[in-house]
């Protein structure tokens, strides 16, 4: 056996580790954020979708159109919002009371002083993975698919955890046919 093969199994130890290192601080941080992380307005989904029934489209409205669904502008939340204060009522958001109107003050005072709400992401995904919002939108895939019964949710969070074999099954039961089978379970459907 030549040195040169003694020693590449050797160096790939160090990398295997670091790869196994970063898939589970990768999976870690995926995992923490299935409570719904902290958002600098209590902007709740239960309320929105829920209650006054608007549908995903109107907020998120590039995800007819493109790979990602998009974060509502400020303009789209104040051609509401500047009609509707909310209620002075205080409201149960995720076992803690707040107060609606002072949450739509915040909204508020963030488009007084023009600066962008800084939303924390709920799911992420590797770099290596693409997840196209349009294709699955105009396919007939519905948001709850993958994120649930927002409509009852106060705080967004992941429900299913959105690995691989998941992606796949689902891909197993929506194919209308073998060919289509065979190109839904290509890598490069989602890894390019």
């Amino acid at each position: 056996m030549s040195k040169r093969a003694k020693i590449l199994p050797l160096a790939l130890v160090p990398v295997l580790v670091l790869l196994g290192l970063y898939f589970k601080a990768y999976e870690k941080a995926a995992e923490s954020s299935t409570k719904g992380p902290q958002q600098p307005i209590l902007f709740s989904h239960k309320i929105h979708a829920g209650e006054n029934q608007i549908p995903c489209e109107y907020c998120h409205s590039y995800v007819t159109k493109s790979p990602k669904p998009g974060i509502p502008s400020m303009q789209k939340c104040m051609g509401c919002h500047l009609q509707v204060a909310g209620r002075d009522v205080d409201y149960e958001y995720d076992g803690k009371k707040i107060n609606i109107k002072q949450e739509i003050q915040k909204l508020k005072d963030y488009w007084d002083k023009k600066t962008p709400i800084a939303w924390t992401k709920v799911y992420y995904l590797p770099d290596h993975v693409h997840f196209n919002h349009k294709r699955h939108v105009l396919r007939g895939i519905e948001c709850r698919t993958c994120h649930g019964d927002v409509e009852n949710m106060d705080v967004v969070y992941r429900v299913p955890k959105l690995e691989m074999g998941w992606c796949i099954g689902c891909h197993e039961q929506n194919a209308r046919n073998k060919e289509e089978l065979t190109q839904l379970k290509d890598c490069l459907t989602c890894h390019y």
